[in-house]
């Protein structure tokens, strides 16, 4: 069993290699739109809540708008991010009684 800290920290480990894979792809194959969305809420040098919104809203914003600047790839490692970051938003929207209840 895992505590929600390690669980957190696995999530936000999840996450940040998620963003480096997508910024590598797109720095290999010049892909300035979906690198500069990236690269305007990466890395994480703050792990808060607001700035896990930010991550998830911008690259949301990314994929409704220059969807077809995305390869099947970033697609999918897109949806993985998307469902990690999912994890940690509703972790943190929890309130902390039900939490600790858990």
């Amino acid at each position: 069993m895992t505590s929600p800290m390690q669980d957190r920290r696995m999530h936000i480990e999840e996450a940040d290699t998620l963003c480096l894979r997508l910024f590598d792809n797109w720095c290999e194959t010049r892909a300035l739109t979906p690198l500069a969305y990236l690269m305007h809420c990466w890395p994480l040098l703050d792990q808060g809540i607001d700035r896990i919104l930010r991550l998830q809203e911008t690259l949301k914003e990314l994929r409704a708008f220059h969807g077809d600047q995305l390869d099947a790839e970033a697609l999918t490692m897109l949806d993985a991010l998307f469902r990690c970051l999912d994890a940690l938003i509703d972790r943190e929207s929890t309130p902390v009684a039900l939490r600790l209840a858990s």
